[in-house]
């Protein structure tokens, strides 16, 4: 009985675990100024280039969606794309908390915390 119940739930987290595998997953992780793509760069600083002095720690986020293909067989590996959603600039002005975001394609998206020039 106790060889059922172990199989059972093997099966199981190995289903469990095959699906996740298979999940897209939205993460963010915090990236340099060389990894943000130029056109995102390009908007920020025409945006807000007179007051980026003025944000205290900022730092770039790239916010993307994170897929794993299971292998087709035992043999080979899964493959792994990074699909970017947005990119973010993130810091503090005055005490406030600042965030921009951006398209991939470098069209912002919104601000707070910060005016930016109509």
């Amino acid at each position: 009985m106790k060889t059922l119940k172990l199989t059972a739930v093997m099966l199981l987290l190995s289903a469990v675990w095959s699906y996740a595998q298979t999940t897209p997953m939205t993460m963010f992780e915090k990236i340099k100024d060389e990894q943000v793509p130029a056109a995102v760069l390009q908007t920020f600083e025409q945006e807000f280039g007179s007051t980026k002095m003025q944000i205290k720690g900022g730092a770039w986020f790239s916010h993307f969606q994170h897929t794993t293909a299971a292998p087709a067989d035992q043999g080979t590996p899964g493959t792994s794309r990074a699909i970017p959603l947005h990119y973010s600039y993130q810091g503090k002005k005055n005490g406030k908390k600042v965030e921009i975001k951006f398209t991939p394609e470098g069209k912002l998206v919104s601000s707070k915390g910060l005016e930016h020039k109509q």
